[in-house]
């Protein structure tokens, strides 16, 4: 692994930790001022900071608890640009009770200053009606 890689992971496990302790400035302290990315809800779309700030505090609002958990990690380096990609498992409790969301995750992070912060970041669930080996739901 590229030594680097381990500064960019110290900076993914912080937005975990953050996320954990419901650190919306601490979180949006880890953005690019030029971030952007999508949630898992159709709706998700942050175009800038701002936006993942009202994101993020939507999602504090509907949730007593929340963690994310990163694992799976593959980081490549080049320059001041790193991209990530792996699992991602949300656990959450809301009115409805504790539940688990497993999912994926894509980042871009930009070293700036000598800190990697995230420019673009992706979140997804895979489509449960598409069956293990299809390419297609419905396929076989």
């Amino acid at each position: 692994m590229d030594p680097e890689c381990a500064n960019v992971n110290r900076t993914i496990d912080a937005y975990a930790a953050l996320y954990e302790r419901r650190d919306l400035d601490g979180l949006v302290s880890l953005l690019d001022p030029e971030a952007r990315g999508f949630g898992t809800g159709a709706d998700e779309v942050a175009a800038d900071p701002q936006e993942f700030r009202q994101a993020v505090a939507r999602d504090f609002a509907q949730a007593e608890a929340a963690t994310i958990a990163f694992t799976e990690r593959r980081c490549t380096v080049s320059g001041d640009v790193a991209w990530v990609m792996g699992a991602a498992r949300f656990a959450f409790r809301t009115d409805g009770g504790d539940d688990t969301l497993d999912g994926r995750f894509t980042a871009v992070l930009r070293r700036q200053d000598g800190v990697w912060r995230f420019a673009q970041f992706h979140f997804s669930v895979p489509y449960r009606a598409q069956a293990p080996g299809a390419s297609w739901p419905g396929a076989s």
